[in-house]
């Protein structure tokens, strides 16, 4: 896979010509991150424009007692970074490699240029802010209504959703979403994790052979949830 060809699956440079492509191509430098490797904490200075060209990345946010809240996982295609250059302020969240990654990164100063040749970007990002945003209040509205139990169930739907790769038995989640990534997802204890997928693997919803996970049937699980 090109940079070329990554960047035309971003989606704020949905309608670039292979020249205009091949212009930001010329901005971009490459760097490498090893799976568990730190990419920037919250409060740090905001300076790079992330993409992802490989891999799977983490966001998310720590309580003062180190309780993890994940926020989001990206991988290819996704882009992050774009708030602390937008408002001049510091990172919002922490970014972590969940796997081996390599990122595109594009500095502020070519950031602000790129905003200012192509406003329209600037209206693609607010977009994508503006999903963003839905989802955070997805998720506070299922924070504040629903039990650890459903949200648990929606995490595992979601991760499936997304995730899952087609099997003879369902769709299996990757392997490096563990039993830890899952509570962080919910903001819950691992061990509650473990307890609600031995429930579900009674009930027939997923099988589990490790630390895989295997969704038997999203329909039926997302019915578990409206029950």
């Amino acid at each position: 896979m090109t940079i070329i060809s990554i960047l035309s699956r971003v989606p704020i440079f949905d309608g670039f010509s292979q020249e205009e492509l091949e212009e930001v191509a010329r901005l971009l430098t490459e760097k490498k991150f090893q799976a568990d490797e730190d990419i920037f904490f919250e409060t740090d200075p905001g300076k790079d424009f992330y993409m992802v060209y490989e891999g799977r990345i983490k966001i998310y946010k720590m309580s003062p007692g180190g309780q993890v809240k994940v926020l989001d996982y990206l991988e290819e295609g996704d882009f992050f970074g774009e708030m602390a250059l937008l408002d001049n302020s510091c990172r919002s969240a922490n970014a972590v490699a969940l796997a081996d990654s390599t990122l595109l990164v594009l500095r502020q100063s070519d950031f602000d240029s790129l905003m200012k040749s192509r406003p329209d970007l600037l209206l693609r990002i607010a977009r994508t802010l503006s999903a963003r945003l839905r989802k955070a209040d997805s998720e506070i509205e299922m924070l504040s209504f629903s039990g650890v139990k459903n949200r648990l169930i929606q995490s595992i739907y979601n991760l499936a959703e997304k995730y899952g790769e087609e099997t003879p038995d369902g769709l299996l989640i990757p392997s490096d979403f563990t039993h830890r990534d899952i509570s962080e997802l919910v903001g819950t204890a691992r061990e509650v994790v473990s307890r609600v997928i031995k429930e579900l693997k009674k009930e027939g919803l997923i099988t589990t052979d490790g630390r895989n996970i295997v969704v038997r049937d999203l329909h039926s699980l997302l019915e578990k949830i409206r029950d």
